[in-house]
C-alpha cells in the first residue's frame, strides 16, 4: 500500500467513525443532551445546544472527508473533535465518574468501562492526526 491509499484509508476510517456516531444522537437529541448533561463539564445553558449541534457537526465533518472537500478544516474539526471527547472521558474518569460516554448513542445505554472507552477514543485520535499527517503528503487529488 501507497503512502497515498494509506492516505485515503486512513481518512475514510476517519469520516465511517463520524458517520457512525452521528445519526442515533440526531435521532434522539434528549436523549443525547442527558449523556452531555452526565459529564458535568458544560454549562446546563449550553448543554441542549451542543446535543443539537455536535451530531450535525460530526454528520458534516465526516461528509467533508468522503467527498475530499475543504480537507484541512475537515481534518482540523476532526481532531478537535476527537481531543476534546477524549479530554471529556479523561475528566470524568479523573472525577470519579462512570458513565456512558454518548459516543455512538444517544444515550440511555448503562454505564461502561470507562478505560475502554479512554482506550477507544485515543485510537480515534492518533487515526485522526495519522489522516492529516498522510493527507500532507498525498498528492493533490487523493
Amino acid at each position: 500500500m501507497n503512502t497515498a491509499s494509506f492516505a485515503r484509508a486512513t481518512r475514510i476510517a476517519l469520516a465511517l467513525v463520524f458517520l457512525a456516531a452521528a445519526p442515533q444522537k440526531i435521532i434522539a437529541p434528549a436523549d443525547f443532551a442527558t449523556a452531555i448533561g452526565n459529564y458535568a463539564i458544560l454549562p446546563e445553558v449550553l448543554v441542549n445546544f451542543t446535543a443539537l449541534t455536535l451530531p450535525w457537526l460530526e454528520l458534516v465533518v465526516a461528509a467533508l472527508l468522503l467527498c475530499r472537500a475543504w480537507m484541512k478544516p475537515a481534518l482540523f474539526l476532526a481532531n478537535v473533535m476527537l481531543a476534546v471527547f477524549l479530554a471529556a472521558l479523561v475528566s470524568a474518569r479523573m472525577r470519579g465518574l462512570d458513565l456512558s460516554c454518548g459516543c455512538f448513542t444517544s444515550g440511555g445505554i448503562p454505564a461502561g468501562d470507562m478505560m475502554t472507552y479512554i482506550v477507544r477514543d485515543g485510537l480515534f485520535l492518533a487515526l485522526g492526526l495519522l489522516a492529516t499527517l498522510l493527507q500532507r503528503g498525498a498528492p493533490e487529488g487523493d
